[in-house]
């Protein structure tokens, strides 16, 4: 029994010290989701396509520099919490 009460002690010092994830966050994710299904949505529409195939690119573009955006606000806020910090 050792064994488990350790894993239950280590438990209970990352629950009491973890803070709750921000709401912000959970409404961010919501948005980012929703904006990804509408754009699916609308690129497996049949529709008209433009003959300069240009669309894949700024899709990329603006992926990549919304998911740095939203990574670095995370990490920004987590700070505290870096490997870098502990000795």
């Amino acid at each position: 029994m050792g064994r488990d009460e350790d894993i239950d002690r280590i438990l209970a010092v990352g629950r009491g010290t973890r803070k709750p994830t921000p709401p912000w966050l959970w409404i961010a994710a919501v948005v980012v989701g929703a904006v990804c299904a509408a754009g699916f949505a609308i690129a497996t529409h049949p529709a008209p396509r433009r003959a300069d195939g240009g669309g894949l690119g700024i899709g990329l573009a603006i992926g990549a520099a919304a998911g740095i955006v939203i990574g670095f606000s995370i990490a920004r806020q987590r700070r505290d919490h870096s490997s870098r910090n502990s000795p």
